[in-house]
């Protein structure tokens, strides 16, 4: 006897199939109108089986075939009756001109139309302006090249809702976490404005960033981005040569990215050097800005910039601070918030392990041997960098390499470091809060919270590095019976449940 597959039963429609149809193949013909009765409210899919009493071959008896709505209804020999094509009428200048049913914007693009090849090209653009992609947007070549070069096909939610009123000319204050695709949702607009280098049309755009690894990061991705583009960008972050960043600078760049503090360095060194010129500002990670003591020196780059700009806030949250100098700084400014600040991705897996805070050591051990698989990143975040050298040598004498990064941590060595858990060379990497916020590392598996954090944004902060960009993740937490209050806040914060894991005799009960 020969079987049908049995159909995938995740579904309500897979499950009256699978009941119906999985049967020996002898059975189908007589059972034809009990599985069409059964079919036909559902919409789904057909099983098309030969009329004649010979029977098919078991490999082309299984393949079930996929009508529209409007074919479920069957004949009596067993096709799906399918409704007639209706033909495709070329409308000429003056029918389009003269009162179509498509609206006013189709109209207009079908006018001056020559020729059939034509039609088709504009209806092509009609329908890609419509997609919502990128396409939508109307880029330059080459910008739109370096989308997608990098790699880039649909916008996500927050560069849909700013990238067309960045273009648009006004100043905008968005509101998105970290992986949100924010950082384009800036550079795009910013490519697609500046479009060529103006040798002597000084400084044209100002991106300013918390810490030097942000700014780095952001660097990277504006060549990328810009590939296609003669634009120049210089980088100005404390660790590198001043010198170094005299000659940059002296080669007039349309963008610079840099940190307050020695933005302000340069401006006070260097006769001559004016910010009025800039025509786009950003300020990335503001809140963070402001968290870090950088208030005072932002206001004073504020003061040195031109009427004739348009700026751009980018934050996780809005605190008080940072709401009056938006109203300082930014004309009508408009405030696009997706509120995700107090979610976590759906994709993400949250786990909490309740233990003493001498089963720490022994709990990272388990995770790292026992739990978190060989081939996956993990991110490990601890209160201060001394616990941050604490666990790397830990590690080092389990024979577990594992990268470090902490705030005032030697450049070179954090760059070496960085570098080698980016290349996968090294799958752990041990951080805290401040290093960890310029440090974007897309595919990341897992996050474990040494330290739990006391504040539940940071929480959010940390684990919303894994699960990105439609990827699953997990989020393993350590937490101690002093960190009960503050796991009590994320509960309240979150508005989510938090079910306690089975105990060993309801898991025994239930094999």
């Amino acid at each position: 006897e020969t079987l049908l597959p049995r159909p995938n039963t995740n579904n309500r429609v897979g499950r009256v199939i699978g009941s119906s149809v999985a049967r020996p193949l002898a059975s189908l013909p007589e059972r034809k109108t009990q599985t069409q009765t059964i079919l036909a409210p559902l919409v789904s899919c057909w099983l098309s089986t030969a009329s004649a009493p010979r029977l098919p071959s078991p490999s082309a008896a299984v393949a079930p075939r996929l009508f529209s709505p409007m074919a479920v209804e069957a004949t009596a020999g067993g096709r799906a009756a399918r409704p007639p094509r209706k033909r495709k009428a070329f409308r000429s200048m003056d029918a389009a001109a003269g009162g179509a049913r498509n609206g006013d914007k189709e109209d207009a693009m079908m006018r001056g139309v020559s020729s059939k090849g034509e039609l088709k090209r504009r209806k092509k653009e009609m329908k890609k302006a419509k997609s919502g992609g990128f396409e939508s947007l109307g880029l330059s070549p080459a910008v739109f090249r370096g989308i997608k070069r990098k790699g880039y096909r649909v916008p996500t939610p927050i560069q849909r809702k700013t990238m067309p009123l960045i273009l648009s000319g006004v100043d905008v204050v968005a509101m998105a976490r970290t992986g949100s695709g924010k950082t384009a949702a800036f550079l795009v607009p910013m490519l697609e404005k500046l479009r060529q280098h103006v040798p002597q049309g000084g400084v044209r755009a100002l991106i300013l960033s918390p810490t030097r690894d942000l700014a780095v990061q952001t660097l990277k991705f504006t060549k990328e981005l810009g590939k296609f583009t003669d634009l120049g960008t210089s980088l100005l972050v404390g660790g590198d040569s001043m010198e170094d960043q005299f000659e940059e600078l002296a080669q007039n760049p349309d963008i610079i990215i840099a940190t307050p503090g020695r933005l302000m360095h340069h401006l006070t060194e260097i006769e001559g050097m004016s910010l009025r010129t800039v025509e786009y500002v950003v300020f990335d990670e503001a809140d963070s800005l402001f968290g870090m003591g950088f208030a005072e020196q932002l206001h004073k780059i504020l003061s040195q910039l031109g009427e004739n700009r348009q700026t751009l806030l980018f934050s996780a949250t809005l605190p008080s601070a940072l709401a009056e100098f938006a109203k300082a700084g930014l004309r009508d400014p408009q405030l696009v918030r997706l509120d995700l600040e107090t979610k976590i991705s759906p994709d993400l897996k949250s786990t909490f392990f309740t233990l003493r805070q001498e089963e720490k050591l022994a709990a990272v051990l388990y995770l790292v041997r026992e739990q978190i698989s060989s081939n996956q990143q993990t991110l490990i975040f601890v209160s201060t960098k001394h616990h941050v050298e604490f666990l790397n040598v830990l590690f080092r004498e389990e024979g577990i390499e594992a990268s470090v990064c902490y705030g005032d941590m030697d450049q070179d060595a954090r760059k070496i470091h960085i570098s080698r858990f980016r290349a996968r060379k090294t799958m752990l990497l041990i951080v805290t809060d401040v290093a960890a916020r310029g440090i974007d590392i897309p595919l990341l598996d897992n996050v474990v919270n040494w330290d739990f954090p006391p504040k539940p944004k940071i929480f959010v902060h940390r684990v919303g590095r894994a699960a990105r960009a439609g990827r699953t993740g997990t989020a393993y937490s350590f937490v101690t019976s002093e960190d009960m209050p503050y796991l009590l806040d994320l509960h309240l914060f979150l508005s989510k449940p938090i079910k306690p894991a089975p105990t060993e005799e309801e898991i025994l009960s239930d094999m």
